[in-house]
């Protein structure tokens, strides 16, 4: 059984994720099928103003651009102290380098967050309804993989 340390708490067969998208349309749904791919390792999307249930590491959410990017420093920027630091995950929206406002907002928000982790754009979650549809995609297990690891899962 997989054990998870933060911040003093063990929590046995975790770490499990609360997902949050800092804007709408965010990825959220993505990122945690992502950590969860067959719904067995605890991971939740919550909606704007659900409570963080007890012993789950936040996720905050944000697409790469300008307006997901901000929405994540509002977000972070009211962030309550008595919710432990979230890890952000950004979610490219284009196979293109980041535009300035984004790269800036990344660094600025890098003290805030646990760490900050980037899911690739992926041209096969624009043509499926819900990202359990192009899980069995190599391009995208790897990309959901890589995710995991980061945030402390093994593959």
């Amino acid at each position: 059984m997989y054990q998870y340390n933060r911040v003093g708490t063990t929590i046995v067969g975790g770490p499990y994720f609360a997902v949050l998208g800092a804007h709408g349309g965010a990825g959220t749904t993505t990122v945690t099928r992502f950590l969860d791919p067959d719904g067995s390792r605890g991971s939740l999307e919550l909606t704007r103003g659900q409570s963080m249930p007890p012993g789950y590491v936040p996720v905050v959410v944000a697409r790469s651009t300008a307006y997901g990017m901000r929405s994540a420093a509002d977000l972070l920027g009211t962030w309550h102290p008595s919710i432990p630091r979230p890890w952000l995950v950004i979610v490219k929206d284009a196979p293109l380098a980041a535009p300035k406002p984004v790269t800036f907002r990344r660094n600025t928000l890098q003290r805030r967050v646990l760490g900050i982790a980037d899911v690739p754009y992926l041209v096969q979650l624009r043509s499926a309804d819900k990202p359990d549809e192009v899980l069995d995609q190599k391009s995208v297990q790897r990309a959901a993989s890589q995710l995991r690891v980061k945030l402390g899962l093994s593959h």
